[in-house]
């Protein structure tokens, strides 16, 4: 938690005045139109409060309004000039001055296109409530649009959450979606409440806010979202731009078993700790994300710092464009070593900086556990080095096609104080790489073996190691460690081995040297 507190004063400095440039500079349809004539618009019997007016005998209502009170999320795109709506597995998209328009998949053609009146855009009322699951119909005596979303929901559209949950804890449904966040949420408190974001529930939030779980007291989160019908969590305004909102925080005291999101969108969230954060130095915490897009966020998509990491059962993520802040990142994960454990198969492409960042506030991180480094397509980036023992003898094992680059004056430990292996295995097509992204000799510090590395731990087999000062360096012979692999551009030496009759790594092995300053060496 004192990380997070310590960066809570670093503001996200995002304009909220987007969506009014977006409205401003689109649609000019309406001139060539009949006068556009008011009506009102009823949603499932409350009004919709936004002026609707008849044009050319359709009904035309402002984008923001009609999409917010359907429950669906937009997205502007101003060098195509459209507008994409999404609900659950509902996808629309309608162009200004257009008619033609997308939905579900198949190409309409519209009566009237969205357009441009008193500076707002509008769009056709039967289309898009149509297209969302909704009924239309138009009582002329009262001239009022009716609107019939079939939820039998008792509670009006537009909550307003701010301070604190209440005692007992909340559930945030599609009655009362969209939900709106003011300021920061507080999740904690002495009864352990938990907020609940039920399937298909909206919620928006306004510039800055953000909601943060178990600080000074016990909290819990979960998103239960379905598989064609997921929460959103999303900014309050058409034109966002990422780290809009500040994200979800799951803090010290998160409830156990209570940090989970399940089939969720998470969108132009972050600032200084992206998306969705959790650090805990005591309590070990696991966050399960289970189809979870997490989409443009700030910084970076999900950060994992101290004793936290994702559960085992975590999968299918994708967490895309993300951008980088005044403070770094632009990479879809920032985790310390305890989060770098069995991340899940998911999508990690299409962000800034295409990697795993391992991160922390200490200068050395320290592996004490057994840990899986899997190959989940993207590189990991060691901006720290790392050290791997401990009482239990940790064992780093890394999958085959992982590709580390290592920072400047970064390293890998292993068993230098207390027990500790590495076990690095890849395959002829796909290498297990330890490199640098300087692409220079004597970029990093290269892999050290101290000596209380277990022998029967360590072995390093089709792996490429490449660009650090001394490739690999034994500090006790442990036999033939070292196989088939490509040792090269290395300083000083590839492989340096303790003693004389130190193991012979040149040949017989399968390995091979190229461009070292020397390619095997003993001290």
């Amino acid at each position: 938690m004192k990380g997070f507190l310590k960066k809570m004063t670093i503001s996200a400095l995002i304009a909220a005045t987007v969506t009014i440039q977006a409205a401003a500079s689109i649609g000019s349809a309406a001139e060539n139109a009949d006068t556009p004539r008011a009506v009102a618009v009823e949603v499932d019997s409350a009004k919709l409060d936004a002026t609707a007016y008849l044009v050319d005998g359709r009904t035309m209502v402002p984008l923001r309004a009609i999409f917010e009170r359907l429950n669906a999320t937009i997205e502007w795109n101003g060098e195509e000039r459209s507008v994409t709506a999404t609900k659950g597995t509902t996808i629309i998209k309608l162009w200004v001055d257009r008619t033609e328009a997308t939905a579900g998949g198949r190409n309409v053609t519209l009566d009237v296109p969205p357009m441009l009146i008193n500076s707002s855009t509008y769009v056709p009322l039967r289309f898009v409530s149509e297209a969302l699951g909704s009924q239309v119909t138009f009582d002329a005596e009262r001239e009022t649009a009716v609107v019939k979303t079939g939820s039998g929901c008792a509670v009006s559209g537009g909550q307003v959450h701010q301070g604190a949950i209440k005692p007992g804890g909340e559930t945030w449904g599609v009655c009362g979606s969209p939900h709106f966040v003011k300021g920061d949420f507080i999740v904690a408190g002495k009864d352990s409440p938990v907020l609940t974001i039920e399937a298909g529930a909206v919620v928006r939030f306004e510039n800055g806010a953000s909601i943060s779980v178990g600080t000074t007291a016990p909290g819990g989160f979960v998103i239960e979202g379905k598989e064609n019908n997921p929460a959103t969590l999303t900014a309050d305004t058409a034109g966002a731009q990422p780290g809009f909102w500040q994200g979800v925080r799951y803090y010290e005291q998160t409830v156990k078993g209570k940090a989970y999101m399940e089939h969720a969108r998470i969108e132009y969230a972050g600032g200084p700790f992206g998306a969705v954060a959790v650090e805990s130095e005591a309590q070990a915490i696991e966050l399960k994300l289970l189809d979870v897009e997490i989409k443009n966020s700030l910084y970076t998509g999900l950060y994992l710092q101290g004793n936290s990491r994702l559960a085992k059962d975590s999968g299918k993520v994708r967490i895309i464009g993300t951008k980088s802040s005044e403070d770094g990142g632009g990479t879809p994960i920032i985790t310390g070593i305890s989060g770098t454990h069995n991340l899940p198969d998911g999508e990690y492409k299409g962000n800034e900086s295409d990697a795993i960042l391992i991160e922390s506030t200490n200068s050395i991180e320290t592996i004490t556990s057994n840990t899986i480094w899997r190959n989940i397509g993207i590189p990991y980036q060691a901006a720290r080095s790392l050290t791997v023992d401990g009482p239990a003898a940790p064992v780093l094992t890394i999958e085959p096609g992982v590709v580390i680059m290592w920072n400047a004056d970064t390293g890998l430990y292993v068993g230098g104080r207390e027990r500790g292996g590495l076990v690095a295995v890849g395959s002829k097509d796909k290498p297990v790489q330890f490199t640098s992204d300087l692409g220079r000799a004597g970029a990093w510090e290269g892999i050290h073996f101290g000596n209380s590395a277990v022998g029967k731990n360590v072995k390093l087999q089709h792996t490429v190691i490449e660009y650090a000062k001394r490739g690999v360096y034994f500090s006790a012979d442990l036999g033939p460690a070292i196989k088939d692999s490509a040792i090269r551009n290395n300083k000083e030496y590839g492989v340096v081995t303790y003693g004389e009759k130190g193991t012979n790594f040149l040949s017989g092995l399968g390995n091979t040297f190229v461009n070292n300053g020397a390619d095997q060496g003993n001290e």
